[in-house]
Order: C-alpha cells, then structure tokens, then sequence
C-alpha cells in the first residue's frame, strides 16, 4: 500500500458561511462514512468570517435528523484548505466558481452535492482512494461552466427565512447524501 492510498480522502463540503448547509451535509457525510466504514476525513467551511457558532434554526434542522452542530465553529476557505481536499462538494454553482476564482486548480475537483448525488444515480462513483477520488471528480467535473449558473445544481440557501426553510434544506441534503453514499452499502435507517 503506498502512502497516498493508506491515507483517508480528503472531503471538504463547503457553502456562504459556513454556519447551515455545508456543517450540517459535513455531519451527515460523517454519519454515512462512520456508518459504512469509509477511509474518508469530512471538514467544512465557507466564504465569510470564521469562528461563529452554526445558526440556531440550522442546529435545530439537523437535530431533527439526530445531528449535533452543537461544536461547530465556521471556518473560511482557503487555498490551504482547497489543496488539503481531494474532492470539495458545494451547495451551489456559484459557490464552485467561487472556489475556482481562489484557487484555479480546484476546478477539476470541485462539485455541487446535487452534481455528486445526480452521478451517483447514474452509477458513477468512484473507490475511496485519494487517487479514484479525484480522477472521478475530474470526470463529473467536466461540464459546462453554464450548468453551474443555472440554478439547477443548487440546494437554496434558507438564511433569513422561517424555520421550515432549514428543515426542508437539512432533509434536501440528508436525501441527496444518502442517494451520493447508496453504492456503498446499506444507508439510512
């Protein structure tokens, strides 16, 4: 087994800041690699400032799906964080090219979560080595700019709206990450 393999991949969930959607999919994605004993390390972080709590309703949303945010603190990207990550899943397109404008090499390896779990439907999903990782990341990744704009890939921001608002966004995520963890096993429950 040569090093690059026997380490874990490196998942980096990221969104605006880092304080409703990226902490709770980081919490689901965790459950799911706990679950089924994946080599996979799960962090998140986002655009604006870091070292605030997760907002109160997102707590709540994920709590109702046996979450804790309780600990979480925001964290910002950075391209440190960026080449830490083998793949880096996002709630939105705009959030991809975001990345990309901070660090150009991200682009083959930066997603949206509906981009993950859409290829994962379809059968496409890679072994979990750093190295499969990202030359799977490099094909689903291999689109039109245009697709990231669109709006289609994006799970809505619920920031400002009525508590339903994070409950619909925690139970969006939790379905798309089960639908991205299926291939490996028995999911959910």
């Amino acid at each position: 087994m040569t090093p690059e393999t026997a380490r874990p991949v490196h998942l980096l969930v990221t969104c605006t800041a880092n304080r409703v959607r990226s902490p709770i999919a980081a919490e689901i994605a965790r459950a799911h690699v706990r679950r089924l004993g994946l080599p996979v390390e799960v962090r998140s972080a986002g655009r604006l400032a870091a070292g605030l709590p997760a907002v109160d309703d997102a707590r709540w949303a994920a709590g109702r799906l046996g979450h804790d945010l309780g600990g979480h603190l925001s964290r910002t990207v950075d391209e440190e964080l960026l080449g830490w990550a083998d793949v880096v899943v996002s709630m939105t397109g705009e959030h991809v090219l975001d990345l990309v404008g901070l660090s150009a090499d991200v682009r083959a390896r930066a997603l949206t979560l509906r981009e993950w779990a859409a290829a994962a439907a379809s059968g496409d999903h890679p072994s979990w080595t750093p190295d499969a990782v990202r030359s799977w990341a490099a094909r689903v990744t291999a689109r039109p700019l245009d697709v990231l704009l669109s709006g289609r890939v994006d799970v809505a921001d619920p920031i400002g709206r009525p508590r339903r608002h994070y409950k619909r966004a925690a139970a969006e995520i939790d379905e798309l990450l089960a639908t991205c963890f299926a291939p490996y096993g028995e999911v959910g429950g």
